[in-house]
């Protein structure tokens, strides 16, 4: 996809390669932490319209699912089009969740356990549903559509409220015996480092994502009223903008706090290709596509000292291409796809 719309969504069948055509519509959903994002996607794999909420998780359970239901009805409305015209959805989901039972097991930035969430939604829109992990979604679209295309093996890694990740090896998503694999995110980078949002200590997540920047700047500037004050209310994240223009202006504190989370995120990646060793690391969300080629430089400095030489051959560390529209594009190709039976995802048993 470029410049938000996709290229046709094409798949193979075992009668050949099958085009869907411009009648056929998917609903695609990316919720998390912060946002929902939903999209009607034709037969041609172009996106007719978008809704966007705040996800407000503080609100509880229901309140989210009926945020959800209410985004996808923006979409649907804004594309003059009705749940039974939607052949399926697809919704991008935090995880670790189960995508063949289609229960959220747990999400530790919303507070979830145990969340039927395919059910509940299919309950509620009418329309046959397909969960999968949202930073899954997110590789996909861009293993699929966006800086990954062309490859067989990427790791995506999502920089925002938390972190995730998302593999794919020779072709199709590594989701692990229990459908929890990718969760870079929660890979210990120090046992002694800050308690993560998962309640461990020392998690990528709890040094590199925009959560954890947030709460260092912070820390940093308890003592300084007015730099307090310009950051607005103790509770609220720092925005992806601020930092931008911080790190811009040669703001020390800034500057320290993201130089040190971007240090930790190439450390992870690092290891991930000592074990891996894939094509490419393609990075995105909000404080990465705000921060942009100085912020990757520094990963991929990181990542030289870390990886070894011969992991590092050949490979790419490149920016997301397709922005906000990675997750629902991919969420609605793997719904599409798994609606017709085709195997996309690789569990190892």
């Amino acid at each position: 996809m470029r410049n938000g719309i996709a290229g046709p969504l094409d798949y193979a069948t075992s009668e050949g390669a099958v085009k869907m055509n411009d009648q056929v519509y998917t609903l695609g959903i990316d919720m998390g932490g912060t946002k929902i994002l939903a999209a009607v996607i034709n037969g041609e794999g172009q996106i007719l319209s978008r809704a966007k909420n705040k996800t407000r998780a503080e609100l509880g359970q229901e309140a989210v699912v009926e945020r959800i239901v209410e985004t996808a009805n923006e979409a649907l409305a804004t594309a003059q089009l009705d749940p039974g015209q939607i052949e399926c959805l697809g919704i991008g989901a935090p995880g670790p969740l189960n995508p063949a039972s289609g229960v959220i097991l747990e999400a530790p930035n919303l507070k979830w356990k145990n969340v039927p969430l395919k059910s509940i939604l299919e309950d509620k829109l009418g329309i046959e549903s397909h969960l999968c992990n949202d930073v899954n979604a997110g590789a996909w679209g861009e293993y699929k559509r966006g800086a990954a295309e062309g490859t067989r093996s990427c790791v995506g890694v999502f920089v925002g409220t938390g972190i995730g990740g998302g593999v794919v090896i020779g072709g199709k998503l590594w989701e692990g015996a229990n459908h929890i694999a990718g969760e870079i995110g929660h890979m210990c980078i120090d046992p002694k480092g800050p308690v993560c949002g998962c309640g461990r200590r020392g998690c990528m997540e709890a040094f590199s994502s925009r959560t954890a920047m947030t709460r260092e700047v912070r820390e940093a500037l308890k003592g300084d009223k007015k730099a307090r004050k310009q950051l607005g209310d103790e509770g609220v994240q720092i925005r992806s903008k601020q930092f931008k223009l911080a790190f811009e202006s040669g703001d020390k504190v800034f500057v320290k706090v993201i130089k040190n989370g971007a240090k930790q995120l190439g450390i992870g990646l690092g290891s991930v290709a000592n074990l891996l060793n894939p094509e490419c690391f393609v990075l995105g969300g909000g404080l990465v596509e705000a921060l942009g080629k100085p912020y990757l430089d520094l990963v991929v400095e990181a990542f030289r000292r870390q990886a070894f030489e011969s992991a590092q051959t050949g490979v790419r560390i490149v920016e997301a291409a397709l922005g906000d529209d990675a997750g629902v594009i991919g969420a609605a190709l793997l719904a599409r796809q798994a609606r017709a039976g085709l195997e996309v995802a690789a569990s190892g048993v």
